[in-house]
Formats: C-alpha cells, sequence, structure tokens
C-alpha cells in the first residue's frame, strides 16, 4: 500500500511537471530590449504561471517568419504593419499586439552630409531592406515628398553603422532606438527623418499567429498574450533591472547595460503615446489609414478586413480604481449612506413622516461628515505641502524609490545637479542619471537595505553635471513603506567634500608638528 502511494504521488509529480505547454515565439532581429517584455514575461515566471513553457527563438538570416509560421515550425512571430499585406492577400493572420504605437524604423543621415531636407535626398545612396513591403512608411514619407525610388540609388543594406560615418552610403534605414546611440556614443551629429513626422504613422514590431491556432488553442493563445503585455508592463516599469537580466542572459549582441537603458528609453516613448497607456493597443483605425498607405504604394490591391486581423482580446479596456486610505473611506461613507437611504426608501411607504424626520437627521450627518473629511484632507495636504517646501529648501539631496528602484520624489535641489526638472527623473533609474559604475552600486545597496530593512551608508565621489567636477557625497539610506506592503528606500546625502578636504590638511599639519616636536627631541 506505501508503495503504491509513492506511485501515485510520483505520477502526478511527473503529469505536473510536463503539463507546461510548449509555445515558441520567433523574434524578428537579434536579442536586444526591443523584446523585452518577452524576456521578462519568461524571467518573471509570467509564462508558467499559466501553465506556458516557452521558447524565444532570435532571428536568423534569411528567414521568414510567416512562412515557419505557416509551416508549423512556431506558434507565435514579430512583425511589421507589412503584414496587412499578406492579409489581403489570403494568409492566415491575426494580430495579438502591436507593442510599438509608432515604428522604431526612420531614416539616419550625419551632419556632415549636408543633408537637411527630404528632398536633399534626391540621387543620393540609401542603404535600406529590399523588400518595399518592409520600408513601406519610409518609402512613402518619400513619395509624398516627391521622391520616388528611381530618383535613389538603393544600396544593399549591410546594417553596418560605420557605412553610413565612412560615407559608404548618405543614408541608413535604422531603428531609432539602435544606430542613434551608437553615434552618440562616438560623438557624431546626426539627423533623423521619421515618417510620424510626415503623416505615416505605422505600428512597430507585431505579435501575431494565424486564427487556424486560435481556434485550436483558445486559452492557450490567451494566456500566452496577457502574460507577455504583463511581461512588458514589467519591462518599462522597471527599467534598470530588466536591463541586467538581457545583458547577463540575453544578450548576444554583447551590448552594455548603459545602451540597454538607453534603447528602453526610446522605446518606452514609442509604445506609451499620447494618451494611450494600453500596452500593445491596436487600432482599427489606424490599420486603415495604413492600408491606404498600401494602397497608393500599389502593395495592396483589394480591401483588408480588419476584424479578422485585429485579435478579440486586444485593447479591451479594464475599469482599474487605485484609491487611497482617504478615497476608500469617503467611497465607504457615501455607500453606506446609499445602502441606508434605500432602506430607508422602503420603510417610507409605511410611515412618511418618520421618513422625512429620519432623512433630515441623515442629510445633516452626511453634511458633517463631509466637512469632516474636507478638514482631514486639508489637515493632509498643509502637512504634505509643508514637507515639499522643507525638502526643495534644503542644500541636501532627498529622494525616494520604489521596491523597483524607480524614483517617486526628490527634492529640487537632487534634480539642479543635473540640470533638469523634478519631473524629469520621477519614475526613472539610476542608470538613467548616473554611470554604469555608480548605478550598480546604489542598486546593489538599495536592494540590500530592502531586504534587511537596514539602514547603509554610502561615501564615494560622484560628479554632478551641475557641479563640473567630482564630489565627496555621504548617502545615508532607509527603508521605508510607501504603500501597504511596498518597501522602498528615501536616501539623504549631502557634500563632504569641504569637510573631508578640512581633515586630510589637519591631518596633514598633526604629521607635520609631530615631525617637527621629535626632531627638537632628538637634537637636545
Amino acid at each position: 500500500m506505501k508503495n503504491l502511494l509513492l506511485i501515485l504521488t510520483f505520477i502526478i509529480i511527473t503529469t505536473s511537471v510536463h503539463a507546461q505547454k510548449k509555445v515558441t515565439l520567433q523574434l524578428s532581429w537579434l536579442n536586444q530590449f526591443q523584446f523585452a517584455g518577452y524576456y521578462m514575461a519568461k524571467e518573471m515566471g509570467y509564462y508558467e504561471d499559466v501553465g506556458l513553457d516557452v521558447q524565444i527563438k532570435e532571428f536568423q538570416f534569411g528567414m521568414n517568419a510567416l512562412s515557419m509560421l505557416e509551416n508549423k515550425k512556431n506558434d507565435f512571430a514579430i512583425g511589421r504593419s507589412s503584414l496587412l499585406i499578406d492579409k489581403s492577400k489570403g494568409k492566415d493572420i491575426v494580430a495579438l499586439a502591436a507593442l510599438y504605437q509608432q515604428s522604431p524604423l526612420m531614416l539616419l543621415v550625419t551632419k556632415d552630409s549636408k543633408i537637411e531636407t527630404i528632398e536633399d535626398l534626391k540621387n543620393k545612396k540609401i542603404m535600406i531592406t529590399a523588400d518595399a513591403e518592409a520600408s513601406a512608411s519610409i518609402i512613402s514619407m518619400l513619395s509624398s515628398n516627391g521622391i520616388n525610388m528611381k530618383d535613389i540609388k538603393v544600396l544593399k543594406h549591410s546594417f553596418n553603422v560605420d557605412d553610413l560615418i565612412s560615407g559608404k552610403t548618405d543614408a541608413m534605414a535604422s531603428y531609432i532606438s539602435n544606430e542613434p546611440i551608437v553615434l552618440d556614443e562616438k560623438g557624431i551629429d546626426y539627423k533623423i527623418f521619421h515618417p510620424k513626422n510626415y503623416g505615416f504613422q505605422f505600428y512597430g514590431d507585431i505579435l501575431f499567429t494565424s486564427s487556424e491556432f486560435i481556434y485550436k488553442n483558445p486559452q492557450l493563445t490567451k494566456d500566452f498574450y496577457h502574460a507577455s503585455m504583463k511581461g512588458w508592463e514589467y519591462a518599462f516599469n522597471n527599467i534598470g533591472k530588466t536591463s541586467e537580466v538581457i545583458h547577463d542572459k540575453y544578450n548576444s549582441q554583447k551590448k552594455t547595460k548603459i545602451q540597454f537603458v538607453k534603447e528602453a528609453e526610446v522605446l518606452k516613448s514609442l509604445a506609451y503615446t499620447g494618451d494611450n497607456n494600453e500596452i500593445g493597443s491596436l487600432d482599427k483605425d489606424t490599420l486603415a489609414k495604413i492600408v491606404n498607405a498600401y494602397k497608393v504604394l500599389g502593395l495592396i490591391t483589394s480591401d483588408v478586413n480588419l476584424n479578422e486581423f485585429v485579435y478579440e482580446y486586444n485593447n479591451h479596456t479594464v475599469f482599474k480604481l487605485h484609491l487611497t486610505k482617504n478615497d476608500l473611506f469617503v467611497v465607504i461613507l457615501i455607500g453606506s449612506i446609499i445602502f441606508i437611504i434605500l432602506i430607508f426608501l422602503i420603510i417610507s411607504t409605511s410611515n412618511k413622516h418618520k421618513w422625512l424626520r429620519i432623512n433630515k437627521q441623515l442629510q445633516e450627518d452626511n453634511s458633517n461628515a463631509k466637512e469632516e473629511i474636507a478638514v482631514y484632507k486639508d489637515s493632509i495636504k498643509n502637512q504634505y505641502n509643508k514637507l515639499n517646501m522643507v525638502m526643495d529648501n534644503s542644500n541636501e539631496i532627498v529622494v525616494f524609490k520604489n521596491e523597483n528602484l524607480n524614483y517617486i520624489e526628490c527634492n529640487n535641489y537632487f534634480a539642479k545637479l543635473f540640470t533638469k526638472k523634478k519631473e524629469d527623473i520621477i519614475g526613472k533609474n539610476d542608470f538613467y542619471l548616473f554611470d554604469e559604475e555608480i548605478a550598480t552600486l546604489l542598486g546593489e545597496t538599495d536592494r540590500k537595505v530592502i531586504q534587511s530593512k537596514k539602514s547603509e551608508i554610502i561615501v564615494d565621489w560622484f560628479n554632478f553635471p551641475l557641479i563640473g567636477e567630482k564630489h565627496l557625497f555621504k548617502l545615508y539610506i532607509q527603508a521605508f513603506e510607501y504603500e501597504k506592503g511596498k518597501i522602498g528606500v528615501v536616501i539623504f546625502s549631502r557634500d563632504i567634500t569641504e569637510e573631508n578636504d578640512l581633515e586630510e590638511k589637519n591631518l596633514q599639519n598633526r604629521k607635520s608638528t609631530s615631525v617637527e616636536f621629535t626632531s627638537k627631541v632628538l637634537i637636545e
């Protein structure tokens, strides 16, 4: 009997281990922050939580993602807006999400090229991919400014920015999150011609599969979609941590952490645009405009059924309610009042005069409660304003970070040291402000404080743009609860350079005096 139980236990454990469904995702390029959400959905266990074992496949030159999907070699893949062209040709494609509301693809030129306008590209050499579908946004931008493909010299794309620097090509189709960062690091000035600035807003990095796959795997598809979007939200809200993960585990291009962070900041601005805060959303009106652009170029000759093209669960608005303790108190109070009123309305049919009397008392109590709440809120607001006033008039650094080590508050002095505004810093992390060495040191210390809930002290040299040279700062790092159950850090820091210089000077004087006194004794 005992052996039978062991065998059954083993079977159950084995079955649960193998219950994870294997799924493949084909990327459209080499590993980089461009695909961060999928990496983090895997690393944070979001896929595992819904029973998925996802294999993320890096791009291989010469491969065709759509063909591999059709041949059942992949389950999901990343494509461009040109999927609409394939859809118009009868291909079985369903777009689950568009990670970038504005395509990162653009034309890049150096300042040395003397190319200032689109018209200046006429008769110039341009490195662009051979397939018009993939470069449709750039071709549309050129065409709208009177430049046809016959007016330029198309070169085979080398994907090597050095060819742009050396003048082998005058312009290069590039990703706004990649090549400009390289040019910045090399100190080379450049100019960007982005299709969105000329009225051509194409989507970038569309996650897609087939309707056949969805039909056979409806829950799996839904789980993969939601887990992936959750991974993307984490990636953009935790750029520093995500950059470290990609640097350590998905770094086939041998990039630095700083490069990943810079890439992330650019991509985040393309993922969240305007009033759209829904990651991956697909808008049918925008898709219709893209279809029209393809029609003008002669790449689409028939209409596209956008209802079939867009995944049914994409961009479903979910009402999210975030309440503070004070707001929650008000809601509960109002809800209670409404409930009581309903009860008394029922009773009122049998005792109208009694109801009128009670209703009058209820209104008075409600008015008093509202006054008390208003006074309480004003009190908290005044305390908060006083705290901000103290912080902003201080000549010491005061910053607050959340559990993900993103800045949630800082004083004016800290922002001035970087010659920035406070709103430019809130939501960012240390990799955005400091070099990699200092950012790593701060991150390690902050995490240690959060885990131990004990304070730490750092004394190190910092180079702030406002000061222009390295100064010695002493940092007091303390854990604090900024929301219920969420621990972050508060940091107080001050410049101790003068104190340190004075102490060293006094030390030197003491040494000098000691030597002189010893010499006199020996002489005597």
